[in-house]
């Protein structure tokens, strides 16, 4: 929510299940800030596990918690990844210091794939098991099914086949960004406006898809033309890294679009977003009229020496969400099911302007909020793709 505190062309899509009701659990906490830096690949960077973290000690919590542990299984781009992983380890932390829970996670490491993570989960007796990415989904739903006493969870993912001890958190990122759409539209003095994503998948789409219906959205209500390049949602076809974590790459599209007239743009690209930003500056930056829209996390708050450069974040709020999930199952509620994160409850949004709010018009502003408000509501709606 706005002003809440806190190259190659795509391949075919692999699976990713939407819920169909518009929220599966009711999760009531006010959800703050949070990419699509999961990994399809299994090797990866170097595998770590820890039992204690930056967050805070579990000494002031309720000692009766400290045989409770949450186990995450984590991407190649590890825990400080300045987006979607680091999102998910916050939620983690969090939970330690509040909740006195142990905490523990594991990377991709070569050989070591989610599968082989989650059976040393199991072998070592983690109350709760978390996967982050779409990819985690397979391990996550094979031992859900194995092993019952567990609990379990997957983020940006559904189940294939639903187990009573197995949760799914999925967001409509697609409300978020179009909204950003509408703010790239409003902000662009070229009429050009792009997007990129870093793979060719799922939950990277929906993002670049709800972009470019923002954009379209504000030309209906402006009678303007401005145009997106990197995506068009009718043909599935646009640009991509082709890599989670190839920085240069990133930085190279961006380049690619900024001689194609865009004069902000939106990388659905987690850490490779510092790449964008990069060829934004190098460009002239916001004192030049040339805007970097960041993903996930709120960039001012993971990335802050690039805080100046962004105009705002299209958020999917996975740390209080996550936490609101170990919370109710720690007190022995476990929200079974799907949730599903949208503008109604907080789930996905736009972050703060933060040090640009002064290059925002206030009149965008007031647009931007009101639209925000007509999508929660429902009477504007967002199309998937």
């Amino acid at each position: 929510m706005i002003g809440h505190t806190s190259a190659p062309s795509a391949s075919p899509r692999p699976r990713y299940r939407r819920p169909a009701a518009a929220a599966g659990l009711a999760l009531t906490a006010a959800l703050a800030v949070s990419a699509c830096a999961s990994s399809s690949s299994s090797t990866a960077a170097t595998g770590t596990a820890a039992t204690a973290a930056s967050g805070g000690s579990a000494s002031s919590a309720p000692a009766s918690n400290a045989g409770f542990s949450a186990c995450i299984m984590i991407s190649e781009t590890g825990i400080a990844d300045h987006s979607f992983n680091q999102a998910a380890w916050a939620a983690m932390t969090e939970a330690k210091s509040s909740l006195g829970i142990t905490i523990k996670y594991l990377e991709q490491s070569g050989t070591v794939d989610f599968s082989t993570i989650g059976e040393e989960f199991v072998q070592d007796d983690c109350s709760m098991i978390i996967g982050v990415g779409f990819d985690t989904e397979t391990t996550i739903d094979t031992l859900a099914k194995a092993n019952p006493s567990i609990k379990f969870a997957v983020i940006d993912d559904t189940l294939t086949t639903p187990e009573p001890n197995a949760v799914s958190l999925v967001y409509e990122t697609n409300q978020a960004s179009f909204l950003g759409g509408y703010l790239a539209a409003g902000m662009s003095k070229s009429g050009t406006v792009g997007v990129y994503g870093n793979e060719a998948i799922a939950p990277v789409e929906l993002y670049m898809s709800g972009y470019v219906y923002g954009v379209e959205y504000y030309n209906k209500v402006h009678g303007t033309d401005v145009k997106v390049i990197g995506w068009n949602p009718s043909s599935g076809s646009g640009q991509f890294v082709g890599s989670f974590t190839d920085v240069n790459q990133g930085k190279l599209i961006t380049q690619a679009e900024i001689q194609q007239g865009a004069d902000v743009i939106f990388a659905v690209a987690g850490p490779i977003d510092e790449g964008t930003v990069e060829a934004m500056q190098a460009a002239g930056g916001p004192a030049s009229g040339y805007y970097t829209l960041w993903v996930d996390s709120d960039g001012c708050e993971t990335n802050p020496d690039a805080c100046g450069e962004l105009l705002s974040t299209v958020q999917k709020n996975i740390q209080p969400s996550l936490y609101q999930v170990i919370a109710k199952t720690v007190a022995g509620s476990f929200p079974k099911g799907d949730y599903l994160g949208t503008l109604t409850d907080d789930g996905v949004g736009l972050a703060p302007y933060h040090q640009l709010a002064g290059k925002v018009p206030a009149a965008l502003q007031k647009e931007i909020t009101a639209l925000e408000k007509a999508v929660a509501a429902g009477t504007v709606t967002v199309k998937a793709y």
